[in-house]
């Protein structure tokens, strides 16, 4: 099925960088490698159409990113209207060659800030990154909330390639970059670095002073840059000249076939990511040069799930769980889900507080992210929405067989904007209500979740959701996470399924745009993630210190904080162990719980009440005998078990599967 295969790619270009092998140079060597096979006249107007198509008609933050930064004549200072830049490009059509074609091309779509909306260049070109061997990170001190030093070194680049340079320490201060104070080098590359907002622009525009992906940029202009240093041990001021390295792969140069997949699930799944590329393939080219995982001063144990860890961590008399979830895009989402929720309720059940670490999570798949926040709430969790560009192109592209029979929903809202002048559609949701509490509460104290300004796309919407749900506290390393609040989908995705508006994209090309807007609920009802992104409740940016402790600074302020808060003293357990399922025979039988701080206990099976019982459990535990029903061999059903206060508001609930084995 052609939907299928579209998925298929996008999965594919998701994982494209790990499983290669990477080799290295210096820029001034390659840099005449690093470039685009000419197109024809008419290949070069295809490109810019599609754009323009792209761009005008399904961009969904275009009129967003026009009332959040304005527009600016010089798309060297600012935000562009896009569909009139591209238009000033088909204007001069002849008078561009490739590679001002491609340039002009791309910096209309990095103009816009929106990591979701990309112009990617074509093989060879986009094989290559080009790459310092350092990191930059923000850290604060005082007043200056804005310092830039080095995190990371890469000594074997320095042992093998820069033997003659000084090498920098963690640490060091960046004060000039370029022939520039750093502040003002920064402010030169944030409209290049697509970031959103202050602080994801701020953290995207150090990441490309360090790294610069060919996929969507131009090299650097010069082979080598100058920069001024503090040391952070002596306060020593020094200067070193970085040569501009590359990494690529041979097997990368060269176009390969994709093949075709036969799971709807991975149609579903097309139909519903929202991941940012460049955030995953920095991440892995730092998994790539780095020998160990050294960004947490602490044990982090591996599940089956490479994307989760786990940890807890010893505070004076308490615990404090952790998970780090380091990409939405695992190897199967609901099982990464369940993996969670087996943590919570076996290794992580008997700590005193939790933090989730999404740091520099790319993103992924929705889905993913909205099924996680029911295992921290009382009650029922809800997710965000998401809405459409009410435009004739998107009417006529809905309107087909395959989406009126898989997503009759967004079908629907389509065409009941079309009937109005309005700017979107009315909103619709990517996980029903019923799928974001299908596992119920896994975890009763209280919640951090950890996020910076690279958290991006489905990170942004789990973080959110979880403010938005009240599950959690968001701790924030800055005072905003990514901002990317769209899903994102392929041309190719466009193209195969509607030929008669969409053309193959010539010579290698590909483009993604943010198609359908997210917009929060809860307690941030009707506004939008794009630009805005999650505002932290509480702001712990890194200081000196983390750089080199593995960020302990930062997370004993975390810990100190949420193990302060306070505990809610209604409470449940099961009387003997029960497994996530539950095995009874086929007569009727009972469950034990104690519960505290309840005054009803409420039993649903497959979310249909089946009991009440008004326990007034409080002062002393009180034990309670729930009944089960009456099954016959080999029936299956959920059990819901929901403690709830005298005004019916919900205090905890748990599900179990309970599966009747014969007599």
């Amino acid at each position: 099925m052609k939907l299928i295969k579209v998925a298929t790619i996008a999965l594919a270009m998701m994982s494209a960088f790990a499983h290669a092998e990477f080799r290295n140079d210096f820029l001034s060597n390659i840099r005449s490698e690093i470039k685009f096979e000419e197109l024809s006249r008419n290949d070069k107007q295809v490109l810019a159409e599609q754009a323009q198509l792209l761009l005008r008609d399904l961009y969904v933050n275009r009129y967003a990113k026009d009332l959040y930064y304005g527009n600016n004549p010089d798309w060297n200072k600012g935000h562009v209207n896009p569909a009139d830049a591209v238009q000033q490009v088909i204007n001069n059509l002849d008078k561009l060659s490739t590679a001002q074609l491609h340039t002009k091309l791309s910096q209309i779509f990095l103009n816009q800030r929106d990591l979701h909306l990309n112009y990617n260049f074509p093989l060879p070109h986009a094989a290559f990154l080009s790459f310092l061997p350092i990191n930059f990170a923000r850290t604060t001190q005082g007043a200056e909330q804005n310092e830039v030093r080095i995190d990371r070194v890469y000594p074997r680049y320095f042992d093998a390639l820069l033997s003659s340079i000084r090498k920098p320490e963690v640490g060091d201060q960046v004060l000039e970059y370029g022939g520039l104070p750093i502040k003002q080098a920064v402010n030169k590359v944030v409209i290049s670095g697509a970031g959103a907002n202050l602080y994801g622009g701020f953290s995207r525009a150090i990441q490309k002073m360090t790294l610069v992906s060919q996929s969507s940029n131009v090299p650097p202009e010069n082979d080598r840059v100058l920069i001024k240093l503090r040391s952070a041990k002596t306060g020593e001021i020094y200067s070193i000249d970085l040569p501009w390295l590359v990494q690529y792969d041979d097997a990368a140069l060269q176009p390969k076939a994709t093949t075709t997949a036969a799971a709807k699930a991975l149609k579903d799944q097309a139909f519903s990511q929202s991941v940012e590329k460049y955030q995953e393939q920095y991440n892995q080219f730092v998994s790539r040069n780095t020998a160990a995982d050294d960004t947490q001063g602490f044990i982090k144990y591996p599940t089956s799930e490479p994307t989760i860890t786990w940890s807890i961590v010893p505070k004076g008399d308490k615990q404090l769980g952790y998970i780090n979830i380091s990409s939405f895009v695992p190897q199967n989402p609901d099982q990464a889900v369940e993996i969670i929720a087996g943590l919570l309720r076996n290794q992580l059940a008997k700590t005193d507080a939790l933090v989730v670490d999404v740091r520099s999570n790319g993103g992924g798949y929705i889905s993913y992210a909205d099924k996680l926040p029911q295992l921290f709430k009382p009650g029922k969790a809800t997710t965000s929405s998401a809405r459409l560009l009410n435009t004739k192109l998107n009417n006529q592209f809905l309107n087909q067989d395959d989406f009126r029979q898989y997503w009759p929903e967004w079908v629907k809202l389509i065409n009941d904007a079309a009937k109005t002048k309005n700017t979107y559609s009315k909103t619709g949701v990517f996980t029903s209500p019923a799928e974001a509490n299908a596992l119920g509460q896994a975890y009763y104290k209280p919640v951090g979740v950890l996020a910076n300004a690279r958290s991006y796309s489905a990170t942004d919407l789990f973080t959110c959701q979880m403010q938005d749900n009240g599950a959690a506290t968001i701790y924030g390393e800055d005072p905003a996470t990514g901002a990317g609040g769209a899903n994102v989908l392929e041309h190719g995705f466009f193209a195969e399924l509607g030929p008669n508006w969409f053309k193959p994209l010539p010579g290698g090309v590909s483009m993604r745009v943010s198609w359908r807007q997210s917009v929060r609920g809860g307690y941030n009802p009707n506004t939008i993630i794009e630009d805005y992104g999650c505002q932290a409740d509480v702001n712990v940016p890194r200081v000196l210190s983390d750089l080199s402790n593995g960020d302990q600074t930062q997370f004993d302020k975390i810990a100190a904080d949420l193990l302060a808060k306070p505990v809610s003293k209604s409470s449940f357990q099961f009387l003997s162990p029960v497994a996530d399922v539950i095995t009874v025979k086929d007569a009727a039988g009972t469950l034990d719980i104690q519960v505290a701080e309840t005054e009803h206990v409420k039993v649903y099976v497959d979310d249909q009440l089946f009991e009440t019982k008004t326990v007034y459990a409080y002062g002393t535990p009180q034990t309670v005998r729930l009944s089960l029903p009456k099954k016959t061999a080999g029936q299956s059903y959920v059990i819901s078990i929901a403690g709830v206060d005298a005004g019916q508001a919900v205090l905890w609930n748990t599900k179990r599967v309970v599966k009747v084995l014969a007599q």
